[in-house]
Protein backbone atom coordinates (compact mmCIF):
# COMPACT_ATOMS: atom_id res chain seq x y z
CA UNK A 1 0.00 0.00 0.00
CA UNK A 2 2.88 2.23 0.57
CA UNK A 3 4.32 2.03 -2.60
CA UNK A 4 1.45 2.61 -4.26
CA UNK A 5 0.99 5.91 -2.58
CA UNK A 6 4.31 7.12 -3.05
CA UNK A 7 3.93 5.55 -6.68
CA UNK A 8 0.67 7.66 -6.89
CA UNK A 9 2.35 11.17 -5.20
CA UNK A 10 5.11 10.58 -8.00
CA UNK A 11 3.41 10.28 -10.81
CA UNK A 12 0.90 13.48 -10.13
CA UNK A 13 4.44 15.14 -9.22
CA UNK A 14 5.01 14.45 -13.30
CA UNK A 15 1.59 15.54 -14.47
CA UNK A 16 1.68 19.00 -12.83
CA UNK A 17 5.32 19.75 -13.72
CA UNK A 18 4.26 18.71 -17.58
CA UNK A 19 1.09 21.37 -17.23
CA UNK A 20 3.19 24.16 -16.19
CA UNK A 21 5.84 23.91 -18.52
CA UNK A 22 2.98 23.79 -21.22
CA UNK A 23 1.10 26.64 -19.90
CA UNK A 24 4.75 28.58 -19.57
CA UNK A 25 5.31 27.71 -23.59
CA UNK A 26 1.98 29.19 -23.90
CA UNK A 27 2.65 32.41 -22.05
CA UNK A 28 3.28 34.85 -24.85
CA UNK A 29 7.03 36.36 -24.40
CA UNK A 30 6.76 40.44 -24.04
CA UNK A 31 7.36 42.91 -27.27
CA UNK A 32 9.95 45.54 -26.60
CA UNK A 33 8.72 48.34 -28.85
CA UNK A 34 11.28 50.72 -30.17
CA UNK A 35 10.79 54.57 -28.46
CA UNK A 36 8.75 56.69 -30.38
CA UNK A 37 10.48 59.24 -32.58
CA UNK A 38 8.99 63.30 -32.01
CA UNK A 39 9.45 65.31 -34.65
CA UNK A 40 10.93 68.65 -32.64
CA UNK A 41 11.07 72.34 -33.91
CA UNK A 42 14.67 73.06 -35.56
CA UNK A 43 15.92 76.18 -35.86
CA UNK A 44 18.46 75.74 -38.77
CA UNK A 45 18.58 77.83 -41.74
CA UNK A 46 18.35 81.13 -43.34
CA UNK A 47 15.98 84.36 -42.48
CA UNK A 48 14.89 87.56 -42.68
CA UNK A 49 12.88 90.46 -40.55
CA UNK A 50 11.82 93.53 -39.75
CA UNK A 51 11.92 95.26 -36.32
CA UNK A 52 11.36 98.59 -34.72
CA UNK A 53 13.04 99.62 -31.01
CA UNK A 54 14.02 102.90 -28.47
CA UNK A 55 17.11 103.30 -27.85
CA UNK A 56 18.44 106.07 -25.06
CA UNK A 57 21.91 106.77 -23.84
CA UNK A 58 24.35 109.73 -23.70
CA UNK A 59 27.02 111.75 -26.10
CA UNK A 60 30.45 112.28 -24.43
CA UNK A 61 32.49 115.33 -25.75
CA UNK A 62 35.48 117.22 -25.30
CA UNK A 63 34.68 120.61 -27.24
CA UNK A 64 37.77 122.30 -27.56
CA UNK A 65 39.10 121.29 -24.25
CA UNK A 66 36.45 121.54 -22.51
CA UNK A 67 34.31 118.10 -21.27
CA UNK A 68 30.29 117.69 -22.20
CA UNK A 69 27.70 115.64 -22.24
CA UNK A 70 23.98 115.40 -23.24
CA UNK A 71 21.76 112.06 -22.85
CA UNK A 72 19.50 111.18 -25.95
CA UNK A 73 16.79 109.25 -26.78
CA UNK A 74 14.63 107.90 -29.39
CA UNK A 75 13.04 105.73 -31.91
CA UNK A 76 14.14 103.41 -34.82
CA UNK A 77 13.21 101.08 -37.10
CA UNK A 78 14.90 98.36 -39.63
CA UNK A 79 15.59 94.88 -40.66
CA UNK A 80 17.63 91.60 -40.16
CA UNK A 81 19.25 88.75 -41.78
CA UNK A 82 20.75 85.83 -40.44
CA UNK A 83 21.52 82.20 -40.53
CA UNK A 84 20.92 79.59 -37.39
CA UNK A 85 22.34 75.92 -37.20
CA UNK A 86 21.07 73.45 -34.53
CA UNK A 87 22.14 70.28 -34.71
CA UNK A 88 19.69 67.22 -34.89
CA UNK A 89 18.61 66.55 -31.22
CA UNK A 90 20.98 69.05 -30.02
CA UNK A 91 19.35 71.82 -27.93
CA UNK A 92 22.13 74.61 -28.63
CA UNK A 93 22.00 77.14 -31.88
CA UNK A 94 24.46 78.62 -33.23
CA UNK A 95 23.84 81.74 -35.65
CA UNK A 96 25.10 85.03 -37.09
CA UNK A 97 23.25 88.35 -37.66
CA UNK A 98 23.60 91.88 -39.41
CA UNK A 99 21.03 94.12 -38.99
CA UNK A 100 20.46 97.83 -40.31
CA UNK A 101 18.31 100.77 -38.79
CA UNK A 102 17.10 104.11 -39.54
CA UNK A 103 17.17 106.41 -36.52
CA UNK A 104 15.98 109.49 -34.80
CA UNK A 105 17.94 109.10 -31.30
CA UNK A 106 19.39 112.48 -30.14
CA UNK A 107 19.09 115.73 -28.28
CA UNK A 108 18.61 119.38 -28.85
CA UNK A 109 18.99 122.60 -26.93
CA UNK A 110 17.87 125.87 -27.58
CA UNK A 111 18.63 128.96 -25.85
CA UNK A 112 16.80 132.43 -26.45
CA UNK A 113 16.62 135.64 -24.89
CA UNK A 114 19.92 137.24 -26.24
CA UNK A 115 19.23 140.71 -28.08
CA UNK A 116 16.03 141.47 -25.75
CA UNK A 117 14.93 138.27 -27.15
CA UNK A 118 15.75 138.85 -30.10
CA UNK A 119 18.35 135.87 -30.71
CA UNK A 120 17.90 131.93 -30.85
CA UNK A 121 20.57 129.36 -30.20
CA UNK A 122 20.21 126.15 -31.01
CA UNK A 123 22.85 123.10 -30.60
CA UNK A 124 21.53 119.24 -31.29
CA UNK A 125 22.98 116.07 -31.65
CA UNK A 126 21.12 113.00 -33.94
CA UNK A 127 21.92 109.48 -34.94
CA UNK A 128 20.15 109.00 -37.68
CA UNK A 129 21.65 105.46 -39.10
CA UNK A 130 23.49 102.67 -37.07
CA UNK A 131 23.53 98.77 -37.50
CA UNK A 132 25.49 95.99 -35.98
CA UNK A 133 27.20 92.55 -37.30
CA UNK A 134 26.93 89.57 -34.84
CA UNK A 135 27.24 86.07 -33.32
CA UNK A 136 24.67 84.03 -32.11
CA UNK A 137 24.57 81.58 -29.22
CA UNK A 138 21.38 80.52 -28.31
CA UNK A 139 19.56 77.39 -26.07
CA UNK A 140 16.39 75.89 -27.26
CA UNK A 141 13.80 74.59 -25.89
CA UNK A 142 11.67 73.19 -28.78
CA UNK A 143 9.54 76.55 -29.95
CA UNK A 144 11.49 78.66 -27.39
CA UNK A 145 15.04 80.41 -27.54
CA UNK A 146 17.06 82.20 -25.50
CA UNK A 147 20.30 83.25 -26.83
CA UNK A 148 23.36 86.11 -26.29
CA UNK A 149 24.58 88.08 -28.96
CA UNK A 150 27.68 90.16 -29.62
CA UNK A 151 30.05 91.84 -32.34
CA UNK A 152 30.93 94.83 -34.13
CA UNK A 153 27.99 98.30 -34.31
CA UNK A 154 28.73 101.22 -36.77
CA UNK A 155 26.66 104.50 -36.63
CA UNK A 156 26.39 107.70 -38.41
CA UNK A 157 25.92 111.00 -36.29
CA UNK A 158 25.12 114.39 -36.70
CA UNK A 159 26.38 117.51 -34.39
CA UNK A 160 25.66 120.73 -35.56
CA UNK A 161 24.60 124.46 -33.79
CA UNK A 162 22.30 127.21 -35.59
CA UNK A 163 22.17 130.77 -34.51
CA UNK A 164 19.34 133.57 -35.12
CA UNK A 165 19.33 137.09 -34.41
CA UNK A 166 16.63 139.72 -35.93
CA UNK A 167 16.02 137.44 -38.74
CA UNK A 168 19.44 136.40 -39.64
CA UNK A 169 20.25 133.14 -39.37
CA UNK A 170 23.63 131.02 -39.53
CA UNK A 171 24.48 127.43 -38.59
CA UNK A 172 27.16 125.16 -38.95
CA UNK A 173 27.38 121.08 -38.44
CA UNK A 174 29.64 117.95 -39.13
CA UNK A 175 28.87 114.38 -39.72
CA UNK A 176 30.42 111.54 -38.54
CA UNK A 177 30.89 107.51 -38.75
CA UNK A 178 31.44 106.14 -35.45
CA UNK A 179 32.83 102.21 -35.24
CA UNK A 180 32.67 100.14 -32.24
CA UNK A 181 31.21 97.07 -30.50
CA UNK A 182 27.91 95.71 -28.89
CA UNK A 183 26.93 93.02 -27.10
CA UNK A 184 23.28 91.89 -25.26
CA UNK A 185 20.80 89.35 -25.50
CA UNK A 186 17.32 88.50 -26.51
CA UNK A 187 14.46 85.62 -26.20
CA UNK A 188 13.06 84.22 -29.44
CA UNK A 189 9.73 82.31 -29.98
CA UNK A 190 8.61 80.21 -32.66
CA UNK A 191 5.19 81.38 -33.98
CA UNK A 192 3.89 79.53 -36.59
CA UNK A 193 6.35 76.83 -38.56
CA UNK A 194 8.27 79.73 -41.01
CA UNK A 195 7.73 82.81 -38.60
CA UNK A 196 9.37 83.85 -35.17
CA UNK A 197 9.37 86.57 -33.03
CA UNK A 198 11.66 88.32 -30.67
CA UNK A 199 12.49 90.51 -28.15
CA UNK A 200 16.05 91.85 -28.12
CA UNK A 201 18.58 93.91 -25.76
CA UNK A 202 21.86 95.69 -26.96
CA UNK A 203 24.07 97.74 -25.22
CA UNK A 204 26.02 99.87 -28.72
CA UNK A 205 29.28 101.63 -27.92
CA UNK A 206 29.89 103.63 -30.56
CA UNK A 207 33.98 104.99 -30.37
CA UNK A 208 35.14 108.41 -30.36
CA UNK A 209 35.04 110.79 -33.40
CA UNK A 210 36.34 114.32 -34.41
CA UNK A 211 34.15 117.26 -35.56
CA UNK A 212 34.47 120.32 -36.67
CA UNK A 213 38.50 119.77 -36.94
CA UNK A 214 39.71 123.22 -38.32
CA UNK A 215 37.78 124.96 -35.74
CA UNK A 216 38.84 126.79 -32.76
CA UNK A 217 42.65 126.52 -33.65
CA UNK A 218 42.28 122.95 -34.58
CA UNK A 219 41.14 121.65 -31.09
CA UNK A 220 38.09 120.69 -32.49
CA UNK A 221 35.57 118.36 -31.19
CA UNK A 222 35.61 114.81 -30.51
CA UNK A 223 32.53 112.58 -29.18
CA UNK A 224 31.55 109.04 -28.57
CA UNK A 225 27.95 107.43 -28.20
CA UNK A 226 26.96 104.42 -25.62
CA UNK A 227 23.01 103.79 -26.39
CA UNK A 228 21.25 101.09 -24.59
CA UNK A 229 18.19 99.62 -27.62
CA UNK A 230 15.31 97.41 -27.00
CA UNK A 231 13.46 96.24 -30.23
CA UNK A 232 10.89 94.05 -31.22
CA UNK A 233 11.46 92.09 -34.21
CA UNK A 234 9.17 89.62 -36.64
CA UNK A 235 11.11 87.20 -38.81
CA UNK A 236 10.58 84.62 -41.78
CA UNK A 237 12.40 81.48 -41.98
CA UNK A 238 13.35 79.99 -45.36
CA UNK A 239 13.32 76.30 -45.56
CA UNK A 240 11.49 75.46 -42.01
CA UNK A 241 11.92 71.83 -41.50
CA UNK A 242 11.40 69.30 -38.22
CA UNK A 243 14.48 67.26 -36.54
CA UNK A 244 13.77 63.97 -35.30
CA UNK A 245 13.98 63.36 -31.17
CA UNK A 246 14.00 60.11 -29.80
CA UNK A 247 11.73 60.23 -26.63
CA UNK A 248 13.40 58.76 -23.71
CA UNK A 249 12.16 56.70 -20.64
Amino acid sequence: MRSFTISAVAAAGIALGAVQSASAADIARPVYKAAPVIMAYNWSGFYIGGNVGYGSGDLNATAWGFGASASIDGWFGGGQIGWNWQAPGSPWVWGVEVDSQWANIGNDVTVTGFNNGNAIATAFTDLDYFGTARLRLGYAWDRVMVYGTGGLAWGSNSIGTNFAVNGLAAGVDSSNTHVGWTVGGGIEWALLDNWTAKVEYLYVALGNENYFPTAAGGLGFDADLDVHTVKVGLNYRFGYSKAPVVAKY
